[in-house]
């Protein structure tokens, strides 16, 4: 995906913060500019009191000009970000990074496959695809840590749920659902550790027709290619998470 945009800094205000579980939060910010120019799999950069590095968040909705970022407490970072009142301001830096290519989208089958908090920015690429009606596998390690689930489903998507205690859904994996599900022709989009894209990969061996994007997760620093702090190996060299990616074909990985 190319992009005909350049990130801005921007200062913007709080709109709302809300709890969605004990440690996942919903934030929201309104930004014509990035609402305009933000595309699913894109990420944002921002910066939280008290922390030294910007954080990188995906961008999980856009819904006129409000921006919405889903996130889980994992630091001092995000915790301080949890506890942001609304009015208060945030300076954030985005879109950023390339997101998901969306050539394929009119094929037979697009499956959207989150592991976790990698549902993140995953509504966001579903709201593109709903005229495709696409399927969503979801993985969680039980029915409490489930997320975006009736979300996805007032996008008009199949959802299909795996939980690893068996409490929702079938008892197993994501992955676990993916090697039950026919890929003839299908167009896979996914985020979460990469464990899961190496078993996705292995499932995808012997399937030449079928392409298959992921999100990567990545420790980032300055999150505009200058620091290579976020470098991944890939088959064509090292290569920046935040400038070359987030987003990648799995194909160019393995």
């Amino acid at each position: 995906m190319k992009l005909s945009h350049k990130p801005k800094e921007l200062n913007l205000k709080v709109k709302n913060i809300k709890k969605i579980k004990s440690d996942v939060f919903l934030i929201s910010f309104k930004s014509s500019y990035l609402a305009k120019q933000s595309h699913p799999g894109q990420f944002l950069h921002i910066k939280v009191a008290k922390a030294i590095l910007r954080r990188p968040f995906s961008i999980h909705h856009v819904s006129g000009d409000v921006i919405y970022v889903l996130f889980r407490i994992r630091g001092r970072g995000t915790r301080t970000l949890s506890e942001y009142k609304t009015g208060d301001k945030l300076n954030v830096i985005g879109p950023l990074g390339k997101g998901f290519c969306l050539c394929n989208a009119s094929c037979t089958k697009n499956i959207l496959v989150a592991g976790g908090l990698g549902v993140a920015p995953l509504v966001f690429l579903a709201t593109k695809l709903k005229k495709c009606k696409p399927i969503v596998f979801l993985g969680a390690k039980d029915r409490q840590d489930l997320l975006c689930e009736e979300d996805f489903k007032k996008l008009g998507c199949k959802v299909k749920v795996a939980t690893e205690d068996g409490s929702k859904g079938m008892k197993g994996t994501v992955i676990d659902l993916l090697k039950k599900e026919s890929l003839k022709s299908a167009s896979i989009y996914t985020c979460g550790p990469e464990e899961m894209f190496v078993q996705i990969h292995k499932i995808l061996k012997k399937k030449s027709n079928v392409n298959c994007q992921v999100s990567f997760e990545q420790f980032m620093g300055c999150g505009l290619g200058v620091c290579c702090a976020c470098t991944i190996q890939t088959k064509h060299g090292y290569k920046k998470v935040c400038k070359d990616g987030p987003v990648f074909n799995i194909k160019d990985i393995w």
